[in-house]
């Protein structure tokens, strides 16, 4: 290189290679964006899933349910009852009012099947939220023994066991989500090494004249990383523009919508954004190995 002539930056260099092989950009960052789409649609899959679980699981642990006849007054002040006992997190009291806007709103769109109520059915009961450890049986016999109470509904029984496969289905599910995040390291390693590959005699000039590891290093970290960017962002929109065409328009009885599982939460462009760095980072640098080989050998 010549005294008179500015050594260029890290960055100058990495958009210099990329213009000398734009067939190699093209390719690199189309492979890398159907693998993240397949990566994120798979993310956004769990994220959804888990929501999804997590609005089933949550919410009272018992639903006490009061007789009409009582009066909103002593609903609240056995509501206050409840809020206190050491088994119990917060205590909610719901009147007839509050329980029927609640049930119609859950009905979505089929909410016109209530129009022909004269009254509404619906007691007024108090929601029970318990912390962890509490005795549901136990606590439900004491409640049913007060004033007023008709009922107490506790928690279905199979959700302990659906609390036991949730847990199996998220090892399952991080071990897939690993070997997909290891073929896209695989995938940027292999992309790296084709570029070295094709710049071969640059590299075997710039080693003959002394260039330090570092110098030849950075520009194809570089590179990878602007390829992850670009394909993370690409990745996030194909995902997003399928999910708005899979995703059924019509509410579903109960209040459920088919866009609820077809959703793009904006946790998931995060997620895809932060594998493709990190997996252009490791890829990256198991890839440039090649690159600080002794002189002669690239």
């Amino acid at each position: 290189m010549s005294p008179k002539q500015p050594s260029m930056g890290p960055f100058a260099r990495a958009f210099k290679q990329m213009k000398r092989d734009l067939w190699l950009q093209w390719a690199a960052i189309m492979s890398l964006t159907v693998s993240l789409a397949i990566l994120g649609a798979y993310v956004t899959l769990c994220l959804n899933l888990s929501g999804a679980y997590q609005q089933m699981i949550t919410g009272a642990a018992m639903m006490v349910v009061l007789d009409d006849s009582i009066a909103e007054s002593d609903g609240w002040y056995l509501t206050r009852q409840l809020a206190v006992r050491s088994e119990v997190a917060k205590a909610t009291f719901i009147n007839k009012k509050k329980a029927l806007n609640r049930f119609t709103r859950q009905l979505g769109e089929n909410a016109d099947i209530l129009n022909g109520l004269k009254q509404n059915p619906l007691p007024p009961t108090i929601e029970v939220f318990l912390l962890p450890g509490a005795v549901q049986k136990t606590l439900a016999e004491q409640i049913k023994g007060l004033p007023h109470v008709t009922e107490v509904v506790t928690t279905r029984p199979w959700l302990r066991k659906m609390e036991d496969f949730a847990g199996t289905a998220w090892e399952l599910a991080m071990a897939l989500g690993l070997l997909l995040f290891a073929g896209i390291v695989f995938l940027v390693l292999n992309t790296v090494r084709i570029a070295i590959y094709v710049r071969r005699d640059q590299l075997e000039v710039m080693d003959l004249v002394g260039a330090s590891n570092w110098f030849i290093r950075i520009p194809f970290l570089i590179e990878a990383l602007i390829q992850a960017f670009v394909s993370s962002t690409l990745a996030s929109l194909l995902i997003w523009g399928l999910l708005r065409v899979l995703a059924s328009p019509k509410a579903l009885p109960l209040g459920f919508n088919a866009r609820q599982l077809m959703s793009f939460p904006w946790q998931a462009p995060v997620i895809i954004s932060f594998l493709a760095v990190l997996a252009a980072v490791l890829g990256g640098f198991l890839g440039v190995s090649r690159a600080l080989r002794p002189k002669g050998e690239f």
